[in-house]
């Protein structure tokens, strides 16, 4: 392995799958830029059939899809989450390694990388306030929604660094991993 190789390996973002019980797991590491599937109701072994044919991490809360899915560090690989709120959740999987360098933000409904759009091109599928006070919209293709920065994205990534100072994941910035508003 080349020198370029092992770096582009290191940085390589991890593609993950999140189990029922983590709805809201995925809709935040979504919104920081993370590429995370989240099927509906599927049995355990369909989940680790998934995860081992899209070769994603596999996250949970269940004990038993880790006992079933084989050795740790096999395929797919499993992370067994401990707590029950989604922030503590994002926490140990940076403290843990799994979230390095986060892409665009992506739709938290449906994981689509979210686009830049003109401003120009928003003007009429916004209502006309919120085009009034924003400048900055995102559109994306696979729900057809044009969203802006709502008022809440700065609380979301102020709960977000408070849980990752002593992390070395990237911290979002303005506009980076925000939760946007809907149109």
């Amino acid at each position: 392995m080349t020198d370029s190789t092992a770096s582009t390996e290191r940085v390589k973002q991890h593609r993950f799958l999140a189990d029922r019980m983590l709805g809201r797991l995925a809709r935040y590491l979504r919104l920081l830029g993370y590429d995370v599937s989240y099927p509906g109701p599927c049995a355990d072994a369909g989940l680790v059939a998934m995860a081992q044919g899209e070769g994603r991490v596999l996250l949970t809360r269940d004990r038993g899809i880790l006992e079933r899915s084989g050795p740790a560090g096999g395929n797919p690989r499993v992370v067994l989450l401990r707590s029950q709120a989604a922030i503590e959740q994002v926490a140990q999987l940076a403290s843990e390694g799994w979230l390095r360098s986060p892409g665009p933000p992506r739709c938290a409904d449906c994981n689509q990388v979210l686009e830049e759009m003109a401003a120009s091109e928003a003007r009429h599928l916004v209502p006309p306030y919120t085009f009034a006070v924003h400048s900055h919209f995102m559109y994306c293709r696979g729900c057809n929604h044009v969203l802006w920065e709502g008022s809440h994205p700065e609380r979301f990534r102020r709960l977000i660094n408070a849980y990752l100072q002593d992390t070395r994941m990237p911290r979002p910035g303005p506009g980076e991993g925000s939760a946007p508003g809907r149109a």
